[in-house]
């Protein structure tokens, strides 16, 4: 493989890996006595950052180039996690901890771009592109995961070693995005106003799941390592729809798969909330697989079969805001608070049923397309 196509390979796996360390970063804070309220709180940082960041990045990349903005985003990020790591007190703690995942935060949906125009220029698959990134989220989780359990340490260290890494393999790719126009939220195609709205529930309900399986481990009394297993396989879960994406995409379309995933995400809720014990809390996790990378590769295919290159740039913001914004904070910040209330079981629960009603709203959105002429 030739030293253009293994650069971008590397880039999706050190930025994949740098979000299963910020997964992760729940454990530690309930190891810390965290009250799940806060850990909730915390992690709906990069979510927060999310709903108004992304145009900042974007705009950042715009005015200078990727490689600058990389380089200050992985610069501060290493700064904040060793200065979140002495901190014991919640007001240090909240504060470091926006302050990491502000500055890593802008990573994804900047290199995501730059992958995603790269693939398109040359031709080469993106599903082969973010299968790499599957593979650094798994391997990181079950690593990271599994040391970590006995010295926290492990996970801040390998944490930083991944920030130096990202900002050394960009600098020596060709990445870059390219602007059409100054990047902006203001061109927006309301045929994707109701999609939007599903998948940023949809997403929340997902994320829901990552950031409190801690929880709902602790609550089962289940052995705290599940928990770092279910991450790593869930992430390999998604390899047989990356190696087929393309394929299943054109012979099922799109909406069907959308949807269909959006049902499983409310599926896997519901019954982590009856499991027994460790294998079928690990089984069930399993069908994450058919739930964030459909639902993501999907919703992408959707946007650029049917939007302009103009209007596309603006509708990537906006779903970036989704996807890391609005949903992650509906499914962390409210889910922690529910927990509190009525228990992880529970919340599961009535979170998976509601999931699971989302694909009643399908149709409309296939309507909304095929009036439009998509």
């Amino acid at each position: 493989m030739t030293r253009s196509k293994l650069v971008p390979l590397l880039v999706e796996f050190l930025v994949y890996a740098l979000l299963a360390c910020m997964t992760l970063l729940s454990q530690y804070f309930v190891h810390i006595d965290l009250p799940p309220s806060f850990v909730g709180i915390l992690m709906a940082l990069p979510s927060i950052n999310a709903l108004w960041a992304n145009q900042l990045y974007f705009l950042m990349t715009y005015k200078t180039n990727l490689k600058r903005v990389v380089f200050l985003s992985t610069v501060a990020g290493i700064v904040s996690l060793w200065l979140l790591f002495i901190s014991r007190n919640p007001l240090p703690i909240f504060v470091f901890c926006f302050l990491l995942m502000l500055s890593q935060g802008g990573l994804v949906p900047l290199l995501e771009s730059s992958l995603i125009e790269l693939a398109s220029r040359s031709n080469f698959p993106y599903g082969k592109i973010r299968l790499f990134g599957t593979l650094g989220y798994a391997i990181t989780a079950f690593f990271a995961g599994s040391f970590m359990s006995k010295n926290f340490i492990v996970l801040f260290v390998v944490y930083s070693i991944l920030f130096f890494l990202t900002e050394f393999t960009v600098q020596k790719s060709e990445l870059s995005i390219e602007f059409h126009r100054r990047p902006s939220v203001h061109t927006i195609d309301k045929r994707f106003f109701v999609l939007f709205l599903i998948v940023t529930l949809s997403v929340g309900f997902n994320l829901f799941n990552t950031v409190f399986l801690p929880v709902l481990v602790r609550s089962k009394r289940f052995h705290p390592t599940s928990v770092g297993l279910s991450l790593s396989l869930m992430a390999l879960s998604e390899l047989p729809f990356l190696l087929l994406a393309d394929r299943v995409v054109k012979k099922v379309g799109e909406l069907k798969l959308l949807f269909s995933a959006i049902f499983v995400v409310g599926l896997r809720l519901a019954l982590a909330s009856m499991v027994k014990n460790e294998s079928q809390l690990i089984l069930i996790q399993l069908l994450h697989g058919w739930t964030y990378i459909v639902i993501y590769y999907t919703t992408l295919f959707l946007m650029r079969k049917n939007l302009s290159v103009q209007t596309l740039q603006s509708m990537q913001i906006v779903f970036w805001t989704s996807l890391q914004g609005i949903g992650p904070l509906m499914g962390s910040s409210i889910g922690g608070l529910v927990i509190e209330n009525l228990g992880a079981e529970t919340t599961y629960l009535i979170f998976g049923v509601f999931a699971m009603s989302l694909t009643s709203f399908g149709w409309y959105f296939k309507k909304t397309l095929s009036e439009t002429g998509g």
